[in-house]
């Protein structure tokens, strides 16, 4: 090897080690110290369930402080509107439960990051026994129905040490996406760590609005489907008393023609009403109205079977049973129009 080459190569060689070293000393002195390597250590440290280095990089204490308050000023906004002084009422109140829940939502977290699913979390694997119900709030909250989708991108805010990382989420509730704006901070040591959701307030409102309009479809739907079997069952009450005016109860063919009336129009059409009720798809917010709906039919078609047997067997117990059925019935009606009517629907809808 000539002398000529052999210079070339250890230039080449010197020039390659230089780079190496500029590239590591860039990586350790200046990426590191990036809001992009924050957000690649929070990712990794999620695959990883590195809840050392989860902590890290995210400040947890005044990411919950502010999206606490942030989840209540939404969930009001999103709901039925209110006044500034109830409004200011609400906020004293919720301010009282702050502490625990966050303290429940810290646990919660934790376990999180462990084990990469909030399902299983609760007072039996940590949680304080005493602390606020967390699962009800991340329910409220929509992140629990919130997936990555990526980060779209990060700015530094000139002139602060803050940086905001754009990420992209799918919310299934709103089947739309949703882009949080993470807020970083600089530490003094250069790190930067997560310290907040800027827009967590209109996240909020975003899958309350999604809510309201699906709740809203459901109590449309049902409404309907309401409508059609009230009215056909005000035409067997007036079916009902017509046989009853034209005969007796001690004759055959009136308990016959009763029998028919009650198996063949009223247990069938109650029978068609849950069917129909069961076909819509429901919200979480309407899921009690319909468990109520749904155990009125149920009573309504045992009653409908219990006097049709009662026609022919002609025992008082059997007459008793159905008509506790349709008395229970009637309670469990009230209940669900004062839901109907609590959840924007008319007071009619049972």
């Amino acid at each position: 090897m000539g002398r000529q080459l052999k210079l070339k190569l250890l230039f080449v060689l010197g020039v390659l080690l230089l780079l190496g070293i500029g590239g590591i000393y860039w990586y350790l002195a200046v990426y590191t110290k990036t809001p992009e390597y924050s957000m690649q250590m929070i990712q990794n440290a999620m695959e990883r369930h590195d809840k050392a280095k989860f902590h890290k990089y995210v400040d947890i204490d005044l990411v919950l402080d502010g999206a606490y308050d942030d989840l209540v000023s939404g969930l009001m906004d999103a709901g039925q509107p209110m006044s500034q002084e109830t409004k200011a009422a609400v906020g004293d109140i919720v301010k009282v439960m702050k502490a625990p829940l966050i303290t429940s939502f810290k646990t919660a977290i934790d376990q999180y990051v462990e084990t990469g699913s909030w399902d299983g979390i609760g007072t039996e694997d940590g949680l304080p026994e005493d602390s606020m119900d967390f699962h009800q709030a991340l329910l409220k909250s929509g992140l629990k129905d919130a997936c990555l989708r990526g980060i779209e991108g990060i700015v530094k805010e000139a002139g602060t040490k803050e940086a905001i990382a754009n990420v992209k989420v799918f919310q299934s509730e709103a089947n739309a996406e949703f882009v949080l704006e993470v807020l970083l901070s600089q530490g003094k040591d250069g790190t930067w760590r997560v310290t907040g959701i800027r827009n967590f307030h209109d996240f909020v409102v975003f899958v309350g609005e999604a809510r309201k309009a699906e709740l809203t479809k459901y109590l449309e739907e049902t409404a309907d489907i309401m409508a059609k079997h009230d009215k056909s069952m005000r035409d067997a009450d007036f079916d009902f008393q017509r046989i009853m005016a034209a005969g007796s109860l001690g004759k055959q063919g009136t308990r016959e023609e009763l029998k028919k009336l009650m198996e063949d129009t009223v247990a069938k059409d109650w029978k068609a009403r849950r069917d129909e009720l069961e076909s819509v798809t429901v919200p979480d917010e309407a899921q009690s109205l319909q468990r109520l709906r749904l155990r009125i039919c149920d009573l309504h078609i045992g009653y409908a079977e219990g006097y049709a047997a009662w026609l022919d067997d002609k025992k008082a117990a059997t007459l008793r049973e159905a008509e506790s059925k349709i008395k229970q019935a009637r309670t469990l009606e009230q209940e669900a129009r004062f839901l109907a009517k609590r959840m924007g629907g008319s007071p009619n809808d049972i």
